[in-house]
């Protein structure tokens, strides 16, 4: 079952609690067999404020533009996820895996990356203000440019 709504600028998608959790069973099973079963978790453009997915296996799964404001992801891996465009504003992010990731134009405002492995990621053009727990190390690890917006700090 899904449902669209309206959310200022974009449509998102509404997912069920047992639509989420079927995704999230077939998305383990493609990564468990070598993408030979299952299907990898499409979650573009999805609703998901607030969701809690504490030590999730996303690894790869298609996150872009994604509203994951205020999520609750400690401990997942969402190495090599497509989280472009995505908004993670006020995210828990601590100890994720985001290595390989794409975080390109994502919205990573006030969200706390303590201890998160951003190496390889792609933060061109990502908001970065006001974050928590963000090192140079993480941010010296992934990939920037000018249009990437970093903490005072950091900056």
């Amino acid at each position: 079952m899904v449902k669209e709504i309206d959310n200022r600028q974009s449509s998102l998608h509404i997912i069920s609690k047992d639509d989420l959790k079927n995704k999230l069973i077939n998305h383990s099973l493609w990564l468990s067999s070598e993408q030979k079963e299952g299907e990898r978790a499409n979650l573009a453009g999805y609703s998901l404020r607030g969701i809690v997915l504490i030590g999730e296996n996303l690894k790869k799964a298609n996150l872009k533009g994604a509203y994951l404001y205020g999520a609750y992801l400690k401990n997942s891996n969402l190495e090599e996820a497509n989280l472009s465009g995505a908004n993670l504003r006020g995210a828990n992010l601590r100890w994720v895996n985001l290595q390989g990731a794409n975080l390109s134009g994502s919205n990573l405002m006030r969200a706390d990356l303590l201890e998160a492995n951003l190496k390889n990621s792609n933060l061109i053009g990502a908001n970065l203000q006001m974050s928590d727990g963000l090192t140079k190390k993480q941010i010296n690890q992934a990939q920037t440019n000018e249009s990437t917006s970093l903490p005072d700090l950091l900056g």
